[in-house]
């Protein structure tokens, strides 16, 4: 009786322990919103982008302090010494001072270095906003992934049952002289030949759903369960006045942007003189006076460095420079938008060829599905032999895989086309 209640006592005092480890070790169900949501909160690659984002905001909004003026205080006590004699007594005292100045530089380059940082920062905001949209396109298209290969694994192991049925149904048949042994023997062979291609499917399921936690920021051990069908049943028809502007072009016309600030502020800089402001004051304290003097002064100036006015000038060929950059991303820009309107169209047309192949493949399921259960029935008759049975369902299991994998495909060509289109994900029904 002791020993039972100490039994009891000891399972009392783990029961929160065992509770907590089923509550880690459950299944967790997810939908294909569900897991983008959980990547955008997780995925440490988008938590670096958002770090240099702030970088670049925090940059923008202190552009302004280049309009503040550099000021430096300083304080002394001076004595003074010579080397050829004595010093008179009512000088060989030390003399306490200050020192306070202060500069200021205006120039018309200041104002577009101001404007290039506020550029790079909403170059970095669309970036960012590029990054998100990449990232939800990568999960999406790796949830469909994950379910045509969780499809394909369990049509393997549907084949590798149906072998392992008709391997029995034979080894019966054979020992009851309905059939041979060698039919036996086929069908054992084929059996054991299906079991490799159950493994593999098994081991790219299971590679795909590591990457899928890992993309999502979830620990390996944690189950999930994917909730959702790769069938597209929709007509793939998109309204375009919902189509907006492509990220990568509003990236690179901002880059453009950035570059042109920036080759004015260096025209501006080397052939337009500067402004400067300086101001400093010395008040030095005679003790034997018991007075201040104070030998400050204020100055306005114009400077130009002449050197920039030379040709092969370092000035001139920083600007020469950044031209051929502008030229160069203009030529990229050009490029982007057309290969974007090539993209559009081909992800259109695979769309629709990839609806008229399920049409017609699935019409090859049900004619395999027909033509499998004949050949079964007539093998059970002793009308076929185990060879046109064994066609038969490879047959079907292909005609099944198919199906799936232009399922996928159509799935992956919707992506490709909402993601072009920069339009939501779920946008084109």
């Amino acid at each position: 009786m002791v020993i039972l209640m100490r039994l009891s006592y000891v399972l009392l005092a783990l029961l929160p322990a065992l509770s907590a480890a089923g509550a880690q070790t459950g299944v967790q169900d997810l939908t294909v919103d569900a897991a983008v949501r959980i990547a955008l909160d997780n995925n440490l690659s988008l938590q670096r982008d958002a770090l240099a984002l702030e970088g670049k905001k925090r940059t923008a909004d202190r552009s302004w302090n280049s309009l503040i003026p550099g000021v430096s205080a300083g304080a002394s006590v001076n004595h003074p010494t010579s080397l050829t004699g004595s010093i008179p007594a009512e000088q060989n005292v030390w003399t306490p001072g200050l020192s306070v100045s202060a500069s200021l530089s205006l120039s018309l380059s200041t104002a577009d270095t101001i404007k290039k940082t506020r550029i790079d920062y909403e170059a970095g905001l669309l970036t960012y906003a590029q990054a998100r949209q990449e990232l939800e396109w990568q999960v999406r298209k790796l949830f469909y992934q994950i379910l045509l290969l969780e499809a394909n694994t369990e049509l393997a192991v549907q084949g590798l049952s149906s072998a392992q049925a008709r391997y029995e149904q034979s080894a019966a048949f054979a020992r009851t002289g309905q059939a041979s042994h060698l039919e036996a023997m086929t069908a054992r062979v084929d059996l054991e030949n299906r079991r490799p291609t159950v493994r593999n499917a098994e081991t790219l399921y299971e590679n795909a759903l590591d990457s899928f936690k890992t993309l999502l920021g979830i620990p390996r051990e944690q189950e999930v369960a994917l909730q959702g069908t790769i069938q597209y049943a929709g007509s793939g028809v998109q309204n375009e006045e919902t189509r907006t502007e492509s990220l990568p072009v509003a990236v690179l016309q901002k880059s453009i942007a950035s570059l042109e600030a920036q080759r004015k502020a260096a025209r501006n800089s080397a052939y337009i003189p500067s402004l400067r402001f300086s101001w400093n004051t010395t008040p030095l304290y005679a003790i034997d006076r018991s007075q201040w003097n104070d030998n400050g002064s204020f100055s306005v100036g114009l400077s130009l460095n002449l050197d920039n006015l030379f040709p092969g000038s370092m000035a001139r060929t920083q600007i020469d420079s950044l031209n051929d950059s502008i030229r160069s991303a203009e030529i990229e820009l050009r490029e982007t938008i057309r290969n974007r309107e090539s993209r559009i169209m081909q992800y259109r047309r695979t769309m629709e060829q990839t609806k008229e192949t399920i049409a017609a493949l699935t019409l090859n399921v049900e004619l395999a599905q027909t033509a499998y259960a004949l050949y079964e029935e007539a093998y059970r008759n002793g009308a076929a032999d185990y060879q046109q049975l064994r066609e038969a369902g490879d047959s079907l299991l292909q005609a099944q895989n198919r199906v799936l994998q232009e399922q996928y495909n159509l799935r992956a060509a919707l992506l490709d086309l909402e993601k072009e289109l920069h339009v939501p994900f779920g946008t084109i029904h």
